[in-house]
């Protein structure tokens, strides 16, 4: 498995999670075998890692940085391994809900492969972490297979699976939006957080009034998934089945594969 980090220093732009603040995030190359950090003292890890329902955080000390999940989706999709970052706020900025401003940010500041990178993390046994009817579980395998299954009052039972490389993540993930559960009209929270797409109602959610896919949500919580897998630090090669994910459960899960690998 090849390492890849940045040709040339990047920035991004814009809104934090609750459409209050203008935030910054800088983006620099990094080594080979580096990892991705943060603000030069908090490292991608699991170790690193707190959640909530809709968010994950990196922390060491009194040095925290919540929503990181998109970025680390885009860096793990495109095969960004080594990444030096830096915020000007508490928060990564949240763009249009989805991966691709990241996505845009890290291949236009070019991405450059290294001969030798991390070893993929390539399970013996089948791992499997549950918290209440909701689970993950993996199969040994080559590459990184997602099987995702999500469910929503409103929307139903959406199902998606996508064998993970480069190609297939700009097409098939880093698009997907999330949805905003607000009491807020969509055209407040439009203008809050200046999305140049229309919005609606649908329940209990605010989202986008024409979906980028059929099955969008649920894409949307596979990328969270991916990015949260990230914080292995390396490829999965294995098929990942996830009924239900969430933040809480995704970086459960990539800790339980944490001691699987360490029992080898």
């Amino acid at each position: 498995m090849r390492g890849a980090t940045i040709g040339k220093a990047a920035r991004l732009t814009g809104k934090d999670s609750l459409g209050r603040a203008n935030v910054e995030v800088r983006l620099s190359p990094a080594g080979p075998g580096a990892g991705i950090w943060f603000n030069g003292c908090v490292q991608a890890t699991a170790g690193n890692a707190s959640t909530s329902e809709h968010a994950t955080c990196l922390g060491r000390g009194r040095r925290r940085v919540r929503m990181v999940e998109h970025l680390l989706a885009a860096c793990h999709g495109l095969g960004v391994t080594d990444l030096a970052v830096e915020t000007s706020g508490a928060e990564l900025p949240i763009g249009d809900g989805s991966a691709q401003p990241y996505v845009r940010v890290l291949t236009r500041a070019g991405i450059v492969q290294y001969q030798e990178g991390p070893e993929p993390a390539r399970l013996k046994r089948p791992v499997l972490v549950r918290q209440g009817s909701r689970f993950i579980a993996a199969v040994p395998t080559k590459g990184l297979a997602i099987n995702c299954l999500a469910r929503f009052p409103e929307f139903g039972v959406q199902f998606g699976a996508l064998v993970v490389t480069p190609t297939s993540f700009r097409r098939a993930l880093a698009r997907a939006r999330t949805l905003a559960r607000t009491d807020e009209s969509p055209a407040q929270f439009r203008k809050r957080f200046g999305l140049r797409f229309r919005l609606r109602r649908v329940g209990r959610f605010v989202c986008a009034e024409r979906w980028r896919f059929r099955d969008e949500p649920c894409r949307h919580k596979a990328l969270d998934l991916l990015g949260d897998l990230a914080l292995l630090g390396r490829r999965l090669d294995a098929s990942v089945f996830a009924y239900l994910p969430g933040h809480r459960l995704n970086v459960a899960f990539v800790r339980e594969v944490e001691k699987e690998l360490e029992v080898r």
